[in-house]
C-alpha cells in the first residue's frame, strides 16, 4: 500500500496528474469529446466558467477528427444535457449550451466540441432550425465514428 501511495504521489509531482488518475482507474463519469479538427487547448482541465468541472482523460486522433475522453464532477453531471458542447478558448476546453435542455446526456457520450467560437457561432446559426439536442447527438455520434 506504501509502494503505491508512493507511485500516485510521484505521478502527481511529475504533473502527470491525468495519467495517474487514469492508471488509478478512478474515472466515473466519462464523455467524448469530439472536434472535427485539431483544438488548441494546454490544460487538462475542462471548465465552466472558471470552475474545473472535470479532466481530459485521454486524447485520441480518430482520421482528421480528434476525440478528447473528459471525466466530470459528480457535482457537475447537472449540467451535461442534450445540448452540451465545448470549446476551445483560450488554451483551456469549456463547457457551454446551445440553448434550454430536457434531457440529461448518458455517460459516454459524444458531445461535440468547437475550435474556437467563431465555429460554435457558426454552428449555431445553422442548428437553429433543427431539433437541437437530436441535432448534436447526430453530429457529435458521426465525427467519432
Amino acid at each position: 500500500m506504501r509502494n503505491i501511495l508512493f507511485a500516485f504521489a510521484l505521478l502527481l509531482a511529475l504533473g502527470a496528474a491525468t495519467n495517474a488518475h487514469a492508471l488509478l482507474g478512478l474515472f466515473e463519469n466519462n464523455y467524448r469529446v469530439v472536434f472535427d479538427a485539431v483544438p488548441d487547448i494546454k490544460d487538462d482541465r475542462i471548465y465552466l466558467g472558471e470552475a474545473v468541472m472535470g479532466d481530459i482523460t485521454k486524447r485520441e486522433l480518430k482520421g482528421s477528427n480528434v476525440v478528447l475522453t473528459v471525466d466530470v464532477k459528480k457535482e457537475f453531471l447537472g449540467n451535461m444535457v442534450d445540448t452540451t458542447v465545448f470549446v476551445a478558448e483560450g488554451g483551456r476546453l469549456k463547457h457551454a449550451t446551445l440553448g434550454p435542455s430536457a434531457a440529461p446526456l448518458k455517460e459516454g457520450a459524444n458531445v461535440l466540441g468547437f475550435t474556437d467560437a467563431l465555429h460554435l457561432n457558426l454552428f449555431k446559426a445553422k442548428a437553429a432550425m433543427n431539433d437541437l439536442g437530436d441535432y448534436l447527438r447526430k453530429k457529435a455520434d458521426e465525427l467519432a465514428r
